[in-house]
């Protein structure tokens, strides 16, 4: 699912240079890639947030299950701060293989870096990094400030 979020970013490298120059229909060709993209990722969202009971009814969840509870006693912000830090974890590891291929293509072309084609990408990525690290090492912050914003609402 966090792959999706990097659809926008590869559609606006794409734009900048098609075949040496702007072509119009390459452009037009383009922008109907990336609308259909994002209208499919819209209705697969919907659908899974919306339509879960259509879901259930499709794969034939509800046949053959007992009821079986399990209460768990942990607090609601142990599993926000778990959560929290798991998505921190899961962007830092999808970020950090990036940056190092796009670090290393950088030093390999050994141009500066306003002249390297791809400085928007090493950006890119490297601000995933320091939002997943942060994410990591102070999830109790932001459980502390969801649990406050929560309260106050």
């Amino acid at each position: 699912m966090f792959s999706c979020i990097s659809v926008i970013p590869q559609f606006l490298s794409t734009i900048s240079f098609v075949k040496g120059s702007i072509d119009f229909q390459s452009l037009l060709l383009v922008w109907l890639m990336l609308f259909v993209t994002i209208v499919i990722y819209i209705m697969i969202l919907w659908i899974f947030l919306f339509k879960t009971a259509w879901i259930v009814e499709k794969l034939k969840l509800k046949n053959n299950f007992n009821e079986e509870r399990i209460d768990l006693n942990i607090k609601s912000t142990t599993v926000l701060t778990i959560a929290i830090i798991v998505i921190g974890g899961l962007v830092l590891a999808e970020s950090l293989p990036s940056f190092c291929s796009q670090l290393i293509n950088f030093f390999q072309q050994k141009e500066l870096l306003k002249d390297y084609p791809e400085t928007s990408w090493i950006i890119y990525y490297f601000i995933k990094i320091i939002i997943g690290y942060l994410l990591v090492t102070n999830a109790k912050s932001f459980t502390k400030y969801i649990e406050k914003e929560n309260h106050e609402n």
